[in-house]
């Protein structure tokens, strides 16, 4: 099976275009379908389990089941790696499509995919900009796609933006990202410091296989869930500008480690180009979607 198409994304256009670049995020809903949805679903015990379709780990895999606390969101960064089910839908070219058209990139490469989990009595993320942990590139940029896999709900500790916060300066990282009670509290600060009273959030309400698109510099995270008997079951897609490339500021403490020697260039093999507007995507993504091997494609014949 190949990448995931999402043709209900072709619908894209000025106006959506026009609310992204004013609020900092956009929703479009039931993108994918509910047999989609359940196929995803479905992995998300099996990754946590350690069950990886490709027998490689993701880069970063946060709790496990008796060692970990259990009020902790769950959380898995690069989980296409490992699992096929999420290589589909991180891989699509119609999201690298979405979110260029929505930025004005001229192409888009895919940075890290996140798996998130919230459980039941499972605490709050803080609110922050995902481009603050992106210094290690040039520009220090990206644009996330955040899939939702079940409905969700303020109660179950939906995400929530600030609108209009993706014009405020680019903040340093919150101190605490996992757990803090007063989870708004840097972005009251950044928007102290931008000459802003602080506004209230927004809860995205929507359907599972809902997508929003967010800028990197737009302020968000999400509340604890209070239930005691529903899931917050999500995918973000972080994506790059296509021409990023490593920066000679520190940091990046995982993803620096796919830089090559001597080069600043991001590579194919680690950083995937989804789409561009002259056509190029990486061409192994197709087969590694069914077979989990990166493989080079085969030269064109001349015959």
């Amino acid at each position: 099976m190949s990448a995931l198409d999402l043709p209900l994304l072709a619908s894209l256009g000025d106006r959506e275009i026009e609310r992204f670049r004013r609020d900092g995020f956009v929703v479009f809903e039931r993108v994918l379908s509910e047999e989609r949805v359940a196929a995803l679903r479905e992995r998300f015990p099996k990754l946590f389990a350690g069950t990886f379709d490709t027998g490689v780990y993701p880069d970063e895999w946060y709790w496990r089941e008796g060692m970990s606390l259990p009020d902790v969101t769950r959380h898995m960064a690069n989980a296409w790696k490992a699992d096929l089910s999420i290589a589909r839908l991180a891989l699509s070219a119609d999201i690298g499509r979405a979110a260029s058209l929505l930025t004005g990139w001229s192409g888009t490469r895919l940075g890290q995919d996140t798996i998130w989990w919230k459980a039941p009595r499972t605490k709050p993320i803080a609110l922050h900009q995902d481009s603050s942990f992106m210094d290690f590139l040039d520009p220090p940029a990206t644009v996330t796609c955040w899939v939702t896999l079940d409905d969700t709900h303020r109660d179950v500790g939906t995400l929530e933006y600030v609108p209009g916060s993706h014009l405020w300066p680019l903040t340093a990282l919150p101190e605490q990202f996992h757990g803090q009670d007063d989870y708004r509290a840097q972005m009251r600060v950044a928007a102290a410091a931008a000459g802003q009273q602080a506004p209230d959030p927004v809860y995205i309400e929507v359907p599972a296989g809902s997508v929003v698109f967010h800028a990197g510099e737009a302020w968000h995270g999400s509340g604890p869930n209070v239930t005691g008997d529903r899931m917050r079951r999500s995918i973000g897609i972080h994506m790059v500008p296509e021409h990023a490339c490593f920066s000679d500021r520190p940091g990046g403490y995982i993803y620096r480690r796919y830089q090559l020697t001597g080069d600043s260039r991001l590579d194919d093999s680690f950083f995937p180009v989804l789409w561009s507007r002259d056509g190029r995507r990486t061409g192994w993504i197709d087969g590694y979607c069914q077979t989990g091997r990166r493989l080079a494609p085969p030269e064109p014949s001349n015959g």
